[in-house]
């Protein structure tokens, strides 16, 4: 069995700390896998959702075709099995993993999907936590009832419709107890509430809907003036229940955080990292090394009570800046903390009404983003920001409207001060932001279309590059899977923006076994990367699956951040076909059609129809396909690109889908490279052109043909002097130069204009046009 991690953990003194990084854990079968189902598999939300670490246990999946297991790709640090007594394995519908964690595992959420040998599941969380896991009972609908826990403990229940869970407690006096739901940010729909109840009073001790920061969980903190039992009650706020209604409840005496403070930490740097939120007071601030590896990005901390119980991890970001904490009083404009700017600094709004100051020079022209983040790293916050000169003059507010962000630009050397309140006037223990100030500096983010991808042995598959945001940058991006040997792909997102509402890209992906074989099939994980040089610097961004992983998680709006670059791949068993794309020409003018040939290499036995759907095609490029007809082994098919298609390199392609031995197949073709031009390219020679009054000059023009473009090309002169005229020529069919007689008049002014240049439309060719080079055209006296 090949086990690999992609965590670590460190235990420290009064806290624990994890930081995930790319590769995953992956446990693969004993025997090669036998060929399956006709799908990938889909999971449910695997019940109970977790595990005390430190522990075994058996869990049983459920979902559709998770027959003939291949691994379990998964971010938990553990010996992973699939038993195989009671033919487990062979059901599509239910399926036993075993999970062994070592007692050091880290805690918080993790990924799991299961690949078989038909594909790769979607994402599903699990939690590794350090309570004592006890299961709901089914007799725990009434009161009279309620399953007795104890404390601590986390209790894993699925919610049902119009009921409600009710869970017995004993409590001695004077004893504080924390009380979270983990519903919601389990990817469940599950909106839980929780009510504390005094059964024999029937009295209502304390209640939690939505606790800050915890995306509509609930969270409370209680301390017993008496000894006695009491009830936990646990609902939907709108009765709701089913199938996907999980939740974890944890009951103890533990710190319930919600950021750390810092809120981020600079790569490579160590830190003492301290905690907002109720019952932190006691936690011993955790010494964090954070990573230096540029692939991570987050790093989850967990506070730890002196009593040894940890609260749920909070994440602490990790920059590449100084990042600094807030140091009070700086509620006057006299008092503001000065910062050395570029840098990163996290405050608290502890009271109603706090206003933080800050204080950072810039001279004058020198343009700086500053920026609040809160949400983003689970903080409730609403930030106003108000950027003020030293005797308090406003220059500058954020939009309360739009993100709190402030586009500065000094208007004279000098001290800027930054006043940071509360949207809402609000203050407390949660309360907490960081502010960002930074240079702009251009660059881009790519999106994903899709979190995994199944690629057949000897086959091609395809990862949609959904969207590019652009940053003051409109070159070409260079798209690539990094930190994967055994998996080639890469493509080019052409200069400038995409189309409206039509995706940037695809990245077409094919995998090489190595060498020695390497693994044949099963699951492994990829990070696809975008790179460009950008005013002569390298600029690397990973593309981000954030979109794709909260719908996947019942639109959970902030899915687990170190799981925004991971996309999922298994290498599946071998199609019964493979097709490829060839175009008779790859440089093509827009407007006019091209031929292509799709093949298809038929394995033995298999001679059936393939049908054809166009992939990967830009805007307002049309293919005619034809299916290939049964026993054929190709098919000429026609690409036509619109006269307004985008011009630049596209890789393109065709998926075929067919039926073998009653199963049913998507193949995608090796990709073509379309070239998209215009029909020529101009040069204007005798230049620069010197005229005096009165007289004229010539200029000669020459066009290189492109693609075949043989029709005529009329040439207009631009941007001319004042009172210098050119006739319009035409470069007949066929020819590739003319000449252009200019003209300036007897008043022309006298002078030089150098961004004169000739426009050519090619007339036959949807009225397609280029520009030459700008040249000089000078007004002289004789």
């Amino acid at each position: 069995m090949n086990i690999r991690h992609s965590c670590f953990g460190l235990s420290l003194t009064g806290g624990l700390i994890y930081a995930l990084v790319a590769a995953p854990a992956t446990a693969h079968g004993q025997k090669p896998p036998a060929p399956g189902n006709s799908g990938a598999p889909t999971l449910n939300m695997p019940g109970p959702m977790g595990m005390q670490r430190g522990t075994a246990l058996e869990l049983t999946l459920t979902g559709t075709n998770l027959a003939d297991p291949t691994g379990l790709l998964t971010s938990i640090p553990a010996k992973i099995s699939f038993p195989t007594d009671n033919n487990n394995g062979k059901d599509p519908a239910k399926l036993r993993v075993k999970l062994e964690t070592a007692p050091d595992a880290p805690l918080g959420f993790h990924s799991m999907r299961l690949a078989t040998n038909r594909g790769i599941s979607n994402l599903r969380l699990f939690c590794i936590d350090d309570l004592p896991q006890i299961l709901a009972v089914d007799t725990n609908k009434s009161k009279t009832t309620a399953q007795p826990v104890p404390i601590p403990c986390l209790v894993a229940g699925k919610a049902e419709a119009e009921i409600n869970h009710y869970f017995k407690i004993s409590a001695k006096a004077g004893q504080r107890v924390s009380f979270e739901v983990l519903g919601r940010r389990l990817g469940s729909p599950f909106d839980p509430q929780i009510t504390l109840l005094e059964p024999r009073m029937q009295k209502e001790l304390a209640h939690n809907n939505d606790a800050p920061g915890l995306q509509t969980d609930p969270r409370l903190t209680y301390t017993f003036k008496e000894a006695g039992e009491y009830l936990v009650e646990i609902r939907d706020v709108m009765y709701r229940g089913g199938p996907d209604y999980w939740y974890r409840l944890r009951i103890g005496d533990f710190p319930c955080a919600t950021t750390p403070i810092p809120m981020a930490a600079k790569r490579g740097s160590k830190v003492k990292v301290q905690f907002t939120g109720p019952a932190v007071a006691d936690v011993t601030p955790v010494e964090v090394q954070v990573p230096a590896d540029p692939g991570v990005d987050i790093v989850w901390v967990a506070p730890r009570g002196a009593n040894g119980l940890y609260g749920w991890p909070v994440a602490l970001a990790v920059s590449d800046l100084e990042e600094l904490v807030e140091k009070e009083p700086n509620n006057e404009l006299a008092k503001a903390n000065r910062l050395p700017v570029p840098c990163g600094i996290t405050g608290r709004f502890q009271e109603k009404g706090d206003v933080d100051h800050f204080v950072f020079a810039a001279k004058k022209g020198e343009r700086w983003i500053i920026q609040a983040h809160t949400q983003e790293y689970y903080s409730p916050t609403d930030v106003y920001m108000v950027l003020k000169n030293p005797t308090g003059t406003q220059i500058a507010a954020s939009n309360p409207a739009q993100d709190p962000r402030i586009d500065f630009t000094a208007p004279a050397d000098g001290d800027f001060v930054l006043a940071v309140e509360h949207l809402n006037y609000w203050g407390g223990p949660d309360e907490s932001y960081r502010i960002t100030i930074t240079p702009p500096e251009p660059g881009f983010d790519l999106a994903l279309g899709a979190d995994k991808v199944e690629i057949p042995q000897g086959g091609v598959a395809v990862l949609p590059i959904q969207t590019v945001t652009r940053r003051d940058y409109n070159g070409s991006i260079e798209v690539s899977v990094a930190g994967n040997s055994l998996i080639d792909g890469q493509t080019v997102i052409n200069a400038g923006p995409p189309a409206p509402n039509q995706p940037a890209g695809s990245l077409f992906l094919t995998f090489s076994p190595g060498p020695l074989g390497g693994p044949s099939i099963g699951p492994q994980e990829l990070i696809v990367q975008g790179k460009a040089t950008i005013n002569g610097k390298v600029v690397i961004s990973r593309a981000s699956v954030r979109t794709v992983l909260s719908q996947g998680l019942a639109s959970l709006p902030l899915p687990p951040r170190n799981m925004f670059h991971q996309v999922a791949m298994a290498i599946t068993e071998k199609a019964p076909a493979t097709l490829a794309l060839k175009l008779d020409q790859v440089e093509q003018i827009r407007g006019t059609a091209v031929s292509a040939t799709v093949t298809a290499t038929r394995e033995a036995g298999f001679n059936e129809e393939i049908t054809l759907t166009p992939l990967g095609f830009p805007p307002n490029v049309a293919a005619a396909l034809k299916n290939i007809p049964k026993d054929q082994k190709e098919v000429k098919v026609q690409l036509t690109p619109a006269a307004n298609s985008a011009l630049g390199q596209f890789m393109i392609s065709v998926t075929g889908k067919t039926k073998f031995q009653n199963r049913e197949y998507t193949v995608t073709a090796s990709p073509a490279k379309l070239n998209l031009i215009l029909p020529f390219d101009l040069k204007v020679e005798s230049v620069p052109l010197k005229i005096g009054l009165g007289e004229k000059g010539k200029i000669r023009v020459t066009a290189a043909r492109k693609a075949g473009y043989q029709g005529p090309i009329a040439l207009e002169v631009r941007n001319l002097p004042a009172n210098v005229a050119a006739g319009k020529a035409t470069i007949a069919m066929g020819q590739t130069e003319a000449e252009i007689e200019i003209t300036a008049a007897p008043n022309a002014p006298f002078g030089d204009k150098a961004d004169v240049n000739v426009v050519g439309t090619a007339s036959t060719a949807g009225n397609q046009q280029n520009t030459s080079p700008n040249f000089a055209v000078s007004v002289i006296k004789k």
